[in-house]
């Protein structure tokens, strides 16, 4: 049965189209269209099918990265109320947020030289996680509100919150590295 490439991302794993996933039943319906549609499957058909498949394997890993990540579904689900993202130009223009941002990496840096720097920096990873939560849940609220002007700012934070613990996270390792090495 050929792929549905006009199906969104939820219908195609047969989930509600919402912000809230369960990622267990993703994970599950990737494997089985994983399974489905994989190349291997059709090494032996012709030219077209094998070229269907790479496409339709390509568009399911596509659907579940973008499924699986917290920001790249909050986005997802905005372009589907055809809100446009341009990324070259959307950020947010909240200065607390933009300053809480740099405080927070400001700390960061200071946790590397204090007393017990795996302490500091597991303090920030919590306020960053608790955070991160609450935006996504703001993000939800928006867009069960529709208010499509609130959700997308979430979205637009999400983006800075997921740099934020991308370092967070690699400070972490450094530090566990440098401490047990």
């Amino acid at each position: 049965m050929p792929l549905d490439f006009k199906q969104n991302f939820f219908e195609l794993f047969s989930l509600p189209v919402q912000y809230s996933l369960d990622k267990q039943l993703l994970a599950k319906n990737f494997r089985t269209l994983q399974t489905e549609y994989h190349p291997d499957r059709f090494a032996n058909g012709n030219e077209q099918e094998r070229r269907i498949a790479v496409q339709s394997t390509g568009y399911i890993n596509e659907a579940n990265e973008t499924l699986k990540s917290p920001r790249l579904r909050a986005r997802y689900l905005l372009t589907l109320h055809q809100v446009d993202f341009d990324d070259e130009r959307d950020t947010t223009h909240d200065m607390h947020f933009l300053m809480d941002q740099m405080e927070k990496r400001e700390a960061l840096e200071s946790a590397a030289q204090s007393a017990d720097p795996l302490d500091a920096v597991d303090t920030i990873a919590k306020q960053v996680k608790q955070e991160q939560d609450e935006i996504e849940a703001a993000f939800a609220k928006h867009l069960a509100e529709k208010n499509l002007v609130e959700a997308k700012e979430a979205v637009l934070k999400m983006k800075f919150y997921e740099r934020l613990a991308n370092e967070v996270k690699s400070l972490q390792e450094k530090l566990e590295d440098e401490i047990f090495a």
